[in-house]
């Protein structure tokens, strides 16, 4: 009798968890919608810098607009990262300002340079970078200043 009693009571509340999870779960795909074009290339500019400071050079050079990828190869860009006296060392993401199809994303990111002066056996700073992107075609790329 108790038995009987104890689940009598306890369906009601398996029905409301029931129903508090499926309400959960539709909510959530409705904050999950499409992304807008200023969060592809946010995400895009991050996951760039992600790669530069993980040494990642070749994925770094993928984000690279098409013009630039054609006139420097993925060997010129890895040699010219690579002998920098200066390494890129961390990235937080600031802010963005998008017009169309250019945008504009500032990142605070963090340098070193090895020995940089006899007896300095390294130097960290940060700098505020704003990266240019542009879309062409459809995608969003990384129009670097020169």
């Amino acid at each position: 009798m108790i038995t009987t009693q104890l689940f009598r009571n306890t369906a009601p509340l398996a029905r409301v968890a029931a129903f508090l999870v499926a309400l959960a779960v539709l909510l959530s795909a409705c904050a999950t919608g499409p992304a807008s074009e200023d969060d592809i290339v946010v995400q895009r500019a991050q996951e760039r810098w992600e790669a530069v400071t993980s040494r990642d050079l070749e994925k770094a050079y993928s984000y690279y607009s098409p013009g630039y990828r054609s006139a420097h190869s993925v060997i010129d860009y890895g040699v010219t990262m690579r002998t920098r006296k200066v390494q890129y060392i961390s990235s937080e993401y600031m802010d963005h300002a998008c017009e169309e199809s250019r945008c504009t994303v500032r990142f605070l990111v963090g340098w070193r340079v090895i020995a940089p002066i006899p007896g300095m056996p390294k130097y960290d700073g940060k700098h505020i970078f704003e990266d240019t992107w542009v879309k062409t075609s459809g995608e969003w790329w990384f129009l670097p200043e020169n």
